[in-house]
């Protein structure tokens, strides 16, 4: 029930920027070459066992860039889209996305690598309130010992420690695309296995896609272009009182539990897990 809950509030405020734009309404990167699915188990909270399967892609383009993004978000926000922009409510949405079976997401942003230059990324929030920043792709990894074989790869280990969390990754040696799973890259190989010390986070690539076609692309609305620091900050912010941040969309949103009582959504989301941290420590 609160993995539910958590998932319609963040798919409220994940597409609150869609509606009046169009997802075809987008610049063109690169054409897909490589796809690259990720079986991804992420913890929900700080301090809890809870944890959301997901489905990750990565698309690695012909010429260099590559594209990370939630599957289940990709299908969330192009039903909204297409819903929405015929003139129907939010009610005809959850119908079409129920009746389709498809899962929310907690995963909100795009991971567009190696643009806009090469060994830089940008971080997209097109679905939350068009936000962007770029950041290097500056891991440091240390290449320990330690092999396995992951979808019939030989795969070798190595460790970084990376804005407050310390990754293992498990490399594929055969296959040269230094690239892998959220922001992780940097490794004379792809990333197929990653996981942080912590237990919150694991990725498991599960399927190997070659000659895929289709673009790469980005929506082509404006962005409030900022720092990682501030776009974390503002997702903090939301996340103490997402019921104040809906009004302020004019999304008037009222919460009730099975008994109609009124839900503290702060209280609930304040607490959520996440993949980095900002903080002056946790930088590296």
């Amino acid at each position: 029930m609160k993995l539910l809950l958590i998932g319609l509030i963040l798919f409220c405020i994940g597409n609150n920027a869609f509606g009046q734009k169009t997802i075809s309404d987008q610049k063109v990167l690169d054409t897909v070459s490589y796809r690259f699915v990720y079986d991804v188990q992420a913890k929900v909270f700080e301090n809890s066992n809870l944890r959301k399967s997901d489905e990750h892609w990565l698309d690695i383009g012909k010429k260099g860039i590559s594209y990370y993004y939630s599957a289940w978000q990709m299908r969330n926000i192009q039903i909204h889209d297409s819903i929405r922009n015929i003139g129907g409510s939010m009610n005809d949405v959850f119908r079409v996305k129920y009746e389709q079976g498809v899962e929310p997401s907690n995963f909100l942003y795009f991971i567009f690598k190696n643009y806009p230059l090469t060994g830089q990324q940008t971080v997209d929030y097109a679905s939350m309130d068009l936000f962007q920043y770029q950041e290097p792709m500056d891991l440091n990894w240390n290449f320990v010992e330690g092999d396995t074989i992951i979808l019939n790869h030989p795969c070798q280990k190595a460790i970084c420690n990376y804005h407050g969390k310390t990754w293992i990754a498990f490399y594929a040696t055969d296959i040269p695309i230094s690239d892998g799973p959220w922001k992780l890259s940097g490794l004379p190989g792809l990333i197929l296995r990653a996981y942080d010390l912590s237990d919150s986070f694991l990725f498991n690539c599960v399927g190997i896609y070659q000659n895929v076609g289709g673009i790469i692309a980005m929506m082509r609305s404006n962005r409030k272009i900022t720092t990682p620091q501030k776009v974390h900050e503002t997702t903090r912010e939301i996340e103490k009182d997402p019921n104040a941040y809906m009004k302020a969309k004019g999304q008037n949103v009222t919460t009730l539990d099975e008994k109609g009582r009124p839900i503290n959504l702060g209280k609930i989301l304040s607490n959520m897990a996440h993949y980095e941290s900002y903080s002056s420590g946790d930088k590296k």
